[in-house]
């Protein structure tokens, strides 16, 4: 048995608006054999927008029963047949969330009519409700209202199943198959596609333009985080609206995946990667002398002064690296920012093994190569860096020998550096993670 289910909010997201009227109808997969339906009064009014579309307002649910009040009505006509909804994860988001509100669970199979449709009958122009609708033949007595709604999607629900000759829709509502929460725009194969292997997503809206661009260590375990999680605010429920396609590049490694992240969101200056867009504040690692001649470290705010060692995005993990490598290298604290230390090394051996900590941060400024791991078993990465900056990435097959730029060129793909790709590169570096070729100044 199928609940084929339609409501009417006060807004687009669950989990700021309400429910303002419910409809059900009970179908055997051939026929509607019941319904109900019924105005629900809201916590709050009805916006004229959505007045002007259903034609419900505040007048019209005066006098209707609040949804805990036929909460067990309904409860009752869903039992435990599957839920059936034209974008259901919409209609379930309210209902779910209704139902939370009184201390119920509600968690049934579920099956999406615009997924469905897109399977069964391929090739539509749109799947939208009014169009897969005259698609079929079928009218809508009264469209944007829920009985309208849920009637005409129960007879289109009849069309997919008469057609439905390999059983699609018991794989469909099968739970966790990670489809339900897709967007409904999606090509459920975009999804399924896609590897767990580290690189890089991008999320297309209906021209084709990458709307949100972001990496992973596990793409399909990572891209399935941004549908499963709930819609919070109209702006996500927006954002997965828009995704029509999805895309990847794979990378071999994180640090490749990072570093191809960056450079393709400075590309492409996705609508939804606002991180990015947003000016950081930075600090600094900033050498100087105090009076006595002695070689100091400070955290500093980088504005126009440009000569500072190193920099980051936080204070936080600024001092956090200055007290690491004060530790490290056997700095007296403090004269590295941390007066209240209670460690003392004394002045002559502090300034001797700064400058053996400069060194080694000049060694990092060297011509470098990073190696890491390939797409695939048959190649390795290499990651290209001068002056301690991104110069190009690439893949190259594990029988090519490696000790110069040159053996790499017709490999490599160059790549613009950034404060981000600055950042990664620092860390690969210090963390011993990688195979590094350091590469012999030219003569």
């Amino acid at each position: 048995m199928f609940a084929i289910v339609d409501i009417e909010t006060t807004g687009s997201y669950a989990k700021a608006n309400n429910i303002t009227e419910i409809a059900i109808c009970l179908s055997d997969g051939q026929n509607i054999l019941e319904e109900y339906s019924s105005l629900v009064k809201p916590e709050s009014s009805i916006p004229i927008s959505i007045t002007a579309l259903t034609g419900i307002d505040d007048n019209m649910v005066s006098d209707a029963p609040a949804f805990k009040d036929i909460a067990t009505d309904i409860l009752a006509f869903l039992g435990d047949h599957t839920f059936v909804a034209h974008n259901v994860s919409f209609d379930l988001s309210f209902i779910q969330a209704a139902f939370k509100e009184i201390g119920i669970n509600y968690n049934p199979k579920r099956l999406c009519t615009v997924r469905y449709g897109r399977r069964v009958e391929p090739g539509l122009r749109s799947y939208s409700l009014k169009n897969i609708s005259s698609h079929f033949g079928l009218y809508n007595q009264s469209a944007h209202r829920a009985w309208g709604d849920a009637r005409v999607t129960a007879e289109l629900l009849h069309k997919l199943l008469a057609k439905d000759k390999s059983g699609e829709w018991q794989m469909m509502i099968r739970k966790n198959s990670g489809e339900i929460n897709l967007p409904s725009n999606l090509k459920a194969d975009d999804y399924h596609n896609l590897p767990d292997a580290p690189g890089v997503y991008y999320f297309h809206n209906k021209s084709g333009k990458p709307i949100y661009i972001g990496k992973a260590t596990r793409l399909k375990q990572r891209v399935s985080t941004h549908f499963t999680a709930e819609k919070s605010s109209a702006k996500s429920a927006g954002f997965k609206r828009e995704i029509y396609s999805i895309s990847y590049q794979l990378s071999g490694s994180t640090l490749m995946a990072g570093l191809l992240e960056d450079e393709e969101i400075r590309k492409y200056w996705p609508e939804y990667n606002q991180a990015q867009k947003k000016p950081k504040i930075r600090f600094g690692i900033f050498p100087y002398k105090d009076q006595k001649g002695n070689n100091c470290l400070v955290v500093n705010r980088i504005g126009v002064q440009q000569n500072y060692w190193l920099d980051f995005y936080s204070l936080e993990k600024a001092r956090t690296w200055l007290a690491a490598k004060a530790e490290e290298y056997q700095l007296a604290d403090s004269l590295c920012g941390f007066p209240n230390s209670s460690i003392r090394i004394d002045e002559e051996k502090h300034n001797n093994n700064f400058a053996r900590l400069e060194a080694d941060l000049n060694k990092l400024k060297e011509q470098q190569i990073i190696l890491s791991r390939g797409r695939t078993e048959e190649e390795q990465g290499f990651i290209c860096i001068e002056n301690g900056q991104l110069v190009a990435t690439g893949f190259v097959p594990n029988s090519e020998s490696i000790s110069s730029m040159e053996d790499l060129e017709h490999f490599l793909e160059l790549r613009s550096s950034s404060s981000t790709t600055g950042g990664l590169i620092r860390q690969a570096l210090e963390s011993q993670k990688y195979q590094i070729i350091k590469v012999p100044p030219k003569i």
